[in-house]
């Protein structure tokens, strides 16, 4: 643990040697002049090109990349090491250099250090959702979990009679279940009812059954009523959530079969995450 915290330090602090390493070879490099050493300005040069060669390995350790950064050694190579007009500008030339990668250097450290955020952030929101409906987790039994786990994969693969058959017997099951859990019920009435539309190839523009305010904290897209464009269809979105929850935690048979199709349910998520982040 405390190897991975100093490397981990380390790594934040990398930013700091690219303009200590660049203005320091231009610092060499003119008191090398003062003297009249005949090579003073490949001090500053050399203080360049390493200098941007920390920043690559910078850029390259981070989650996300910045292709500018990762070829700055390229460019130090064709700006201040091959003879041209540019290189022939000496001292301002390296000083701009340096600001350059300076510059970089901070904004790689501050803009590419997260992760990708959409598939990250929303399998963290599902996680968290799942962690959040722990009681009513709690009271489902493998047998039910398994029921619900394939009525949302049999909706998944289209196989809509056979999801509402097993959407079916998933609700006779929770006659069995005290105390009853209301939300998975009214969840697989909501696919059972949509699904027959599908089938049917027709929209269920006026549903049956909804969820109902005491449902709310129980679900996974929470939004304002004026964030909802169409309550029909944010209703089936969190159905599908709530039986994926249901089913990889309570029905061990369905987990890698439910994970297989994981980003399903990401993709459900993503498409509400402006909303969710307002």
């Amino acid at each position: 643990m405390t190897n991975n915290t100093t490397t981990s330090g380390t790594e934040s602090r990398l930013w700091i040697a690219v303009p200590a390493v660049s203005f320091l070879g231009i610092g060499i490099e003119l008191l090398l002049a003062s003297v009249g050493f005949p090579y003073a300005i490949w001090a500053g040069v050399a203080g360049c090109v390493i200098a941007s060669c920390i920043l690559c390995y910078q850029a390259y350790q981070k989650p996300r990349r910045d292709l500018v950064s990762l070829f700055t050694p390229l460019f130090a190579v064709l700006i201040l090491v091959i003879p041209n007009e540019i290189s022939s500008g000496g001292v301002l030339v390296q000083t701009i250099f340096a600001a350059t990668i300076t510059f970089l250097a901070v904004r790689v450290e501050k803009m590419f250090n997260a992760p990708k955020l959409q598939e990250k952030t929303m399998k963290q929101l599902l996680n968290e959702y799942i962690d959040r409906i722990e009681p009513l987790l709690a009271v489902i039994d493998e047998e039910t979990g398994h029921l619900v786990a394939q009525s949302l994969l049999t909706y998944k693969f289209g196989l809509y009679a056979n999801a509402i058959e097993k959407s079916t017997e998933a609700l006779a099951r929770l006659d069995t279940i005290t105390p009853r859990p209301g939300t998975l019920e009214r969840a697989l009435l909501i696919l059972r009812e949509r699904t027959a539309g599908f089938a049917e190839s027709r929209v269920t523009a006026n549903p049956e059954h909804v969820f109902t305010e005491e449902d709310y904290g129980d679900l996974a897209i929470q939004l304002r009523p004026d964030q909802i464009e169409d309550p029909t269809v944010l209703d089936l979105d969190n159905a599908l959530i709530l039986l994926y929850a249901v089913g990889i935690e309570t029905s061990p048979n369905d987990e890698q079969a439910l994970e297989e199709h994981q980003r399903f349910i990401i993709q459900i998520l993503e498409s509400y995450k402006e909303k969710l982040a307002a």
